[in-house]
């Protein structure tokens, strides 16, 4: 199985939990030292956080992924309303 779970189905619910998400990056915010991507399929976007700068410089929109990480809560005040994965 390539996904554990589509990537728009996530929820504070799942924080802590081991996850497999396959889909394409939808953009990329590098903040030195560690980039943001919004990785879309099917389900919707999550932001994915990666800390290794060496894989993150080499990613550009629409690159196919497939990442597998543990979800966690976003930082209070760092939620995004507009997003039903706002909170991860």
């Amino acid at each position: 199985m390539i996904r554990s779970h589509g990537a728009g189905s996530l929820r504070a619910e799942d924080a802590g939990s081991t996850v497999s998400l396959a889909g394409w990056v939808a953009s990329r915010r590098d903040h030195g030292g560690v980039a943001f991507l919004d990785l879309r399929d099917a389900s919707g976007v999550v932001q994915v956080v990666v800390r290794d700068t060496a894989i993150a410089h080499a990613l550009r929109d629409e690159y196919c992924l497939k990442i597998t990480g543990t979800v966690q809560l976003r930082p209070s005040g760092n939620e995004n309303a507009d997003l039903a994965t706002g909170a991860i």
